[in-house]
């Protein structure tokens, strides 16, 4: 039998998947930690924000969240929630944020 010889381009796809992964999911979530910022500094009795999970990858499958089709906040419709509490400075990291 022959020598076989390792190819080693999957593994470099594989890599070059994996590090992709990583950076869409550490860049995606910063507008979600933003939001989660917003949520623990807020008085919430009506659970209003209880769709708002810091674990998924981006905040644009929250209730009272809307995206851009580049999954960017653009709004976040928190009128009539009984919500309380103040704003926090970590809203700055919604660049593209028109509607609060």
């Amino acid at each position: 039998m022959g020598a076989t010889v390792e190819q080693p381009i999957p593994a470099l796809c594989w890599l070059i998947l994996v590090v992709f992964w990583f950076v869409v999911y550490v860049s995606g979530n910063a507008e979600g930690d933003a939001l989660n910022a917003l949520k623990t500094n807020l008085a919430d009795p009506n659970k209003v924000l209880q769709s708002w999970d810091p674990t998924l990858v981006n905040p644009c499958t929250w209730f009272h969240v809307t995206c851009n089709p580049e999954n960017s906040v653009t709004r976040v419709d928190l009128g009539n929630a009984d919500l309380s509490g103040q704003l926090v400075p970590q809203l700055g990291q919604l660049t593209n944020l028109q509607y609060l």
